[in-house]
């Protein structure tokens, strides 16, 4: 008798879909795994890209405000050891997400503050002693990516930055205190994060969840869920596409593409997306977030999210007159007196191209934000940002340049790091684009 036979098969086929939603984040890090091995990136090593953005950068979105670094740790034997250099109240972030893509934990200026610091990251039941000083940090899963964020203002800037991102290292607890792998340069660490695909595998791809059950068990509360998925044949370890059950197959390689499609066809822009004067911004992520199908809107795309008291984003493609941001045409951000976004770290507005890359322009800038030098307020404070190909007529200080006229349209994104509490409950309303004559 198969399985199909002794159950109903309209329940199997919802529960698969429940299983593939929920699954989501932990295949996906199966994937990125894979993609470690093949670079031959080791685990327990910090990366880091050396270099600003610039428009040849791979990644979609690149950031030029800070610079990125990736890692992967296996907690399996060991905790590791990371170590923080002086930062001198630089922005910079540590952030730790289990195998399940949850931030569990956030090391950096918000949380942790800017001296130097050591941070032992166990994994789950470990027990033992620690070195004096060291602050216990308890790991769901013992597989563990780390993303890292240091503060860059410019080229100038550079130096420094690196010297505090070089400064970010594990070692393993029984080689302590020798530094064994200090930070090591890589290229576009995000490039390590492709948009995946999970749902091209079909029925395999719950031969990946039960392996991603295996190596690293989820919560005990999902256990009453887990045992429902055992009349499919997912449990840690087992291989669902190859049971010799045709029927079986068929139906998962069905619920694949439907949960996909469940997933991709979600309205709104992560969670709790909210329309703001033109601008999309989500407040609704958390550290753990509880609903599947939100955790996996979250995951699609890729690593990094932070919650909105580290870091909120707005993103802006359409004008005021309704119609896709132009090179054709200039507009202004303005922003009255003591009204830029409400930030303790910087808040940075970054210009992208109808292929999420940054735009070419005369001056090599790419993004404006409260530390550009030279940036100029008016009289009564306000600030007008110049968002146009032409060079303003009042100076470059306030020009962010778009691409000419004639070309794709274009995406504005602004950054901002560290939110004060009216800014991330969402008191503060960002202010609307205008067309260019609205300046004054």
């Amino acid at each position: 008798m198969t399985v199909l036979e002794a159950d109903n098969p309209a329940m199997l086929k919802q529960l698969a879909i429940d299983a593939y939603i929920w699954g989501i984040p932990l295949v996906q890090t199966r994937m990125y795994l894979e993609l470690a091995e093949r670079l031959e990136l080791p685990f327990n090593q910090l990366f880091g890209t050396p270099e600003l953005c610039t428009p040849q950068s791979l990644v979609p979105l690149p950031n030029v405000d800070t610079l990125y670094g990736i890692g992967w740790l296996d907690l399996t034997t060991q905790p590791q050891l990371l170590s923080v250099p002086e930062a001198h109240d630089r922005y910079y972030l540590v952030q730790l997400n289990d195998a399940y893509l949850n931030s569990f934990s956030y090391i950096g200026r918000r949380t942790t503050g800017t001296a130097p610091g050591l941070f032992a990251i166990c994994g789950p039941g470990w027990e033992g002693d620690l070195p004096e000083g060291a602050i216990r940090v308890d790991a769901p899963t013992n597989h563990v990516l780390v993303i890292t964020r240091v503060m860059v203002v410019d080229r100038d800037d550079l130096a420094e930055a690196l010297r505090v991102q070089q400064g970010l290292s594990l070692t393993g607890l029984s080689d302590f205190p020798r530094i064994t792998n200090p930070n090591r340069p890589i290229d576009d660490a995000f490039d390590n994060f492709p948009i995946s695909q999970p749902a091209r595998l079909g029925a395999r791809y719950f031969d990946e969840l039960c392996a991603g059950l295996l190596e690293n068990p989820p919560p005990e509360e999902d256990g009453p869920f887990l045992e429902e998925l055992t009349a499919l044949g997912i449990r840690p370890g087992a291989k669902p596409s190859q049971s010799g059950d045709g029927e079986l197959v068929d139906l998962l390689d069905q619920a694949a593409s439907e949960a996909n499609a469940i997933i991709h066809g979600r309205a709104g822009w992560l969670i709790d997306t909210r329309d703001v004067n033109g601008w999309q911004v989500s407040y609704g992520i958390t550290q753990r977030i509880e609903d599947p199908l939100d955790r996996a809107v979250v995951a699609k795309l890729g690593p990094g999210c932070l919650v909105p008291q580290e870091g909120l984003y707005f993103s802006l493609r359409q004008g005021p007159d309704g119609e896709l941001l132009s090179g054709d045409k200039s507009y202004v951000l303005i922003f009255p007196p003591g009204q830029t976004p409400p930030v303790d770290a910087f808040w940075s507005l970054t210009m992208y191209g109808d292929d999420w890359s940054l735009v070419e322009n005369p001056i090599d800038r790419y993004a404006i934000s409260n530390r550009t030098p030279g940036l100029r307020y008016e009289d009564d404070g306000s600030l007008i940002l110049h968002i146009q190909h032409e060079r303003p007529a009042s100076g470059t200080s306030n020009w962010l340049p778009c691409p000419p006229p004639g070309s794709p349209p274009f995406h504005l994104f602004m950054r901002t790091y560290q939110p004060r509490a009216e800014l991330s409950d969402g008191r503060y309303e960002m202010p609307p684009l205008q067309l260019g004559d609205s300046a004054r």
